[in-house]
């Protein structure tokens, strides 16, 4: 123990208290002390082997929540069931129109396509079916006639057959061939086939004929969806490079037409060298060729009430300055059966000549006998009613034709583009210009189709004036706002060299009297778009910039400027009554002139002769120098 006890000391530097404890080291032991040390470490090993199953957990957690997080927040992977996207099957032709699905299916017969009626006409509103049964289309310089279950067709004066059906009609639905559609309307009809394994529907698309659109490449492979969200079902999948046509947009969603025949939304960000193109029509077709006045035009509405007041044109004219066109109102529609009354004069026409203008003889539907829809609806009718307009032009040496029918309901719209279409080809034929006179589009009369009569006539005119008008509630005959709203409108619909704006010479003297004071049968009004409140029998008269001036005059009235309205305004009491005058005068007519010009738009027309102020006449040919 002595020699244990020394050893013990001499290594470690102390003495021991007591040797036989154990306390001191075996050194003679080593195997033992090694296994305390293997034990140690394998002790030390567990821990790292832990902390791996911890990482593992926690990145199984994260992985599980990112799968989570993409299928709550990210895009959808579901594709789309065809059957419900087209409401029909494999068995069905479904049928879009620029872009868009119609309500209706095509039809096959005899190896053929076959549309409906009204989506042959909701592509190209030229298609007209008539009350005699017959299937008409208006080109350029003609109108082609097709009967029901016939395979020929009238054109250029000859019978012409097609080899095949061309138009039929079953269950009381009318079916137009879309071999025939393309030849003669110029439309671009493009086909894709069903698909009965995914039970997708055969499709057709109608698009337009020549004019631009714009397209776009797909910059990869990405989902187009049935609806504009990553969430929506997959119609298709574009392949990198692909050309597609677009159709419209929704937020940062485009929808688009695809290569393989489907129409859906992709992201916005996924379309590369995004561009306009020319398409041209599906087949040439004749030009619509103008008569325009080749200037500016500066037009005046003579008002003729009886043979008489032809003969004073030159009364009329005298101060004139700027006018290169007078339209006096010589025909109007006699009958159901497109019969005319005129007032035509031979020396009126040529009176104007001598002085350097064209005569528009102007045709309107004011008879209270006449029934538009009756008129307008029979192709005798509108052919009688043309070849008089003809042959009156002819016999009296018209320049042109102006259309002022202002009775056309919606039922009978129709029929009245088919007459203007009618009429446009006649005019065109002749070389006489034909404009059509039109309300401010805010009016509401959208069946009047101006973008049609911008395609077939040579001027539309909006009547820029009736904002108040009697019946309806006081107020301006035509503020600068509503002038240019006018304008406006129409360049939604009608090219700027077509549109002409009608500005008024003539104002209303509204009356209103308080409802207290108003005779016991007086129409009360209270319509909340008066421009001053209150309940008034209220009634208003039309007169002419002279008389204005002078009833304010009589009353000792100083109109007042309405920068707002571009206006002078007065108002007097009178008679239990006060009495408004919205003013046209000559500073009134320049600042709808001048929008004229801001608009570059082909001219400006005046109601009507007779009505105006000496003074307006020097702002006319100011503005018309500027525009020449």
């Amino acid at each position: 123990m002595t020699e244990l006890r020394r050893t013990y000391e001499r290594r470690t530097g102390r003495a021991s208290e007591d040797p036989d404890r154990e306390q001191i080291p075996n050194w003679n032991r080593p195997q033992e002390w090694n296994g305390n040390r293997r034990q140690n470490a394998g002790k030390r090993g567990k821990r790292p082997r832990a902390g791996l199953f911890v990482l593992l957990m926690l990145l199984a957690a994260v992985v599980l929540g990112g799968i989570l997080l993409y299928r709550r927040f990210g895009p959808g992977t579901a594709w789309a069931d065809y059957t419900e996207v087209y409401g029909a099957g494999a068995e069905s032709t479904v049928v879009f129109c620029n872009g868009l699905q119609t309500e209706g299916m095509a039809v096959e017969k005899n190896g053929r396509t076959y549309l409906p009626e009204g989506i042959a006409a909701g592509a190209d509103s030229k298609w007209y079916h008539s009350d005699e049964g017959l299937l008409l289309y208006s080109l350029a310089d003609e109108t082609v006639a097709i009967s029901p279950s016939s395979h020929t067709y009238t054109a250029g004066g000859k019978t012409v057959d097609a080899g095949y059906e061309l138009y039929y009609e079953e269950n009381g639905i009318f079916y137009i061939s879309t071999d025939f559609m393309e030849a003669f309307s110029g439309i671009r009809i493009t086909s894709f086939p069903a698909d009965e394994k995914e039970n997708l529907p055969a499709r057709v698309f109608l698009d337009g004929g020549g004019g631009r659109y714009e397209q776009a490449e797909a910059a990869g492979k990405t989902a187009v969806r049935v609806l504009a969200g990553k969430k929506s079902p997959i119609l298709t999948k574009t392949r990198k490079g692909e050309t597609l046509l677009i159709i419209d947009s929704v937020d940062d969603w485009t929808r688009v037409r695809t290569e393989d025949g489907f129409v859906g939304y992709l992201k916005t960000k996924y379309l590369e060298n995004r561009r306009e193109v020319e398409r041209a029509p599906g087949t040439e077709l004749p030009e619509y060729t103008r008569s325009g006045l080749g200037e500016t035009v500066c037009m005046a509405w003579h008002q003729v009430f009886s043979a008489e007041d032809n003969g004073k044109l030159a009364e009329y004219l005298e101060g004139t300055e700027g006018l290169n066109v007078l339209s006096p109102t010589w025909f109007s529609v006699a009958d159901n059966q497109g019969n005319l009354n005129s007032l035509a004069d031979r020396d009126y026409v040529e009176q104007a000549h001598g002085r350097g203008l064209k005569v528009w003889g102007l045709v309107d539907d004011f008879d209270a006998n006449v029934d538009d829809l009756a008129l307008l609806s029979s192709t005798a009718a509108r052919t009688r009613l043309t070849e008089g307009l003809m042959q009156a032009a002819a016999e009296y040496g018209l320049d042109g034709i102006n259309v002022d029918f202002e009775s056309v309901k919606s039922d009978s719209a129709p029929h009245f583009l088919q007459f203007i279409r009618e009429l446009s080809i006649a005019c065109r034929l002749r070389g006489l210009t034909l404009s059509i006179d039109n309300y401010v589009p805010a009016g509401g009369r959208t069946w009047y189709n101006l973008r049609e009569q911008g395609q077939v006539a040579d001027y539309v005119i909006i009547m820029g004036y009736d904002e108040h008008y009697k019946g309806c509630c006081a107020g301006t005959n035509a503020s600068i706002g509503f002038s240019e709203e006018g304008i406006r409108s129409t360049l939604d619909y009608v090219p700027a060299d077509k549109v002409v704006n009608g500005l008024p010479f003539f104002m209303r003297v509204w009356q209103e009297t308080p409802k207290e004071r108003a005779a016991a049968d007086a129409k009360i009004y209270d319509d909340g778009m008066s421009v001053y409140e209150g309940q008034y029998a209220r009634d208003s008269r039309a007169v002419g910039m002279d008389a204005a001036k002078q009833l304010l005059s009589e009353h000792g009235v100083t109109p007042q400027w309405q920068e707002e309205l571009g206006q002078y305004y007065g108002q007097y009491e009178a008679d239990g009554s006060t009495w408004r005058i919205w003013m046209e005068e000559a500073e009134s007519i320049r600042l709808k002139l001048k929008k004229v010009t801001e608009y570059g738009i082909a001219g400006a027309a005046f109601w009507k002769l007779g009505l105006e102020s000496a003074d307006v006449w020097p702002v006319v040919a100011e503005w018309k120098e500027t525009m020449s």
